[in-house]
């Protein structure tokens, strides 16, 4: 049992120490903080505190109970900081309002009565007003991420209509990773208040475990690069890919041998550079795996018709605009995941 703790410990207090110091790095180290970066260390920190707390409180029960109770009252902070964050990483404009200060005001609350709060007190005369507390902070931060979530899902929804670049899916992306990870987070210290079998040291093992999941997509998506000024809107750049859309698959020009960056040039009358660098930001892929991916719909749709069984593969390669069939075997893989063969038996009774 002994070993078991020291094992609790170690994973709890390394994933507490990592998401100081990654707070630390998004707050003080950072190159060009953004107000993102300062609320993602906000949120980092606040989580920290909360966290530190229980992991002191599972080893150590005599700590005194105003940290035990400023320690859930931190809780009262990472909703709002929360709610500000996926604001500040969506919205280039985004400045807190003097009015939207008024969503401290529960914290502040429990900051002023913290002093005159003792466990002697909850236990002789305030069991109650304890469980009301608890309840209602956790329903406070349920009530935040819900806010989250659905600021999120309508932003997502105001960008249906436009072609988003790479590094707005990864925002996206990214905000979904937090999202989730956050809930997970709340709901192992939810349990805490209804079922006694539940472990308390559960929260912070389950933040650890997180912290180290989220550097590891952070780091992945690089999530150091992310700024509200990749949803600044540029009308010219949206137009041009746009066009360029339209130029490929008028009367299936994508199929063409002979398309090119230059000949694309001379149809749309853009520099090759601001095509490849249109392309690269919209479509997330260069100019010949844009071209690859059209012609490989195209095939799909060839090989999922039923008079495609008469046309050999290799016919339907050339017709699309494959130079060879094995570069077209290893563009279809690549795009649809199996082998033209595999897919066309899909569709044979």
């Amino acid at each position: 049992m002994q070993s078991v703790n020291i094992l609790l410990i170690i994973i709890c207090g390394a994933g507490l120490i990592h998401g100081l110091i990654v707070s630390v790095y998004f707050r003080f180290i950072k190159k060009r903080r953004t107000n993102s970066d300062v609320f993602l260390a906000l949120l980092l920190f606040l989580m920290a505190i909360r966290v530190g707390k229980s992991v002191v409180l599972q080893f150590n029960s005599d700590l005194e109970f105003l940290f035990i109770f400023l320690g859930l009252s931190m809780l009262l902070l990472i909703g709002p900081v929360l709610h500000w964050y996926f604001r500040s990483l969506t919205r280039p404009s985004f400045k807190l309002r003097t009015f939207e200060y008024i969503q401290l005001i529960p914290f502040l609350c429990a900051l002023t009565i913290s002093p005159f709060i003792t466990e002697q007190w909850l236990v002789e005369n305030g069991t109650y007003w304890a469980a009301i507390f608890l309840i209602g902070i956790y329903l406070h931060l349920a009530f935040y991420i819900c806010i989250a979530a659905g600021y999120l899902y309508v932003f997502r929804r105001s960008l249906l209509d436009i072609q988003k670049t790479k590094a707005q899916e990864n925002i996206l992306k990214w905000l979904q990773y937090v999202l989730i990870g956050i809930c997970f987070i709340w709901f192992s210290y939810v349990l805490n208040i209804f079922d006694d079998q539940v472990p308390y040291i559960l929260g912070p093992l389950i933040y650890s475990l997180l912290i180290y999941a989220l550097t590891f997509i952070a780091y992945t998506l690089k999530a150091h690069t992310f700024s509200a000024t990749s949803f600044e809107v540029d009308t010219k750049s949206t137009h041009i890919y746009q066009e360029i859309v339209v130029v490929l698959e008028k009367d299936d020009r994508f199929m063409s041998p002979e398309i090119s960056l230059q000949t694309l040039g001379e149809l749309t009358g853009y520099s090759k550079h601001i095509i490849s660098a249109s392309i690269n930001t919209y479509a997330q892929m260069n100019f010949n795996n844009l071209i690859n991916y059209y012609r490989i719909q195209k095939a799909k749709e060839l090989l999922s018709v039923a008079t495609a069984s008469k046309y050999t593969i290799a016919s339907i390669a050339y017709d699309t605009g494959f130079s060879s069939l094995s570069s077209f075997n290893a563009a279809f893989k690549k795009f649809a995941k199996t082998t033209p063969s595999q897919y066309r038996s899909t569709f044979e009774s």
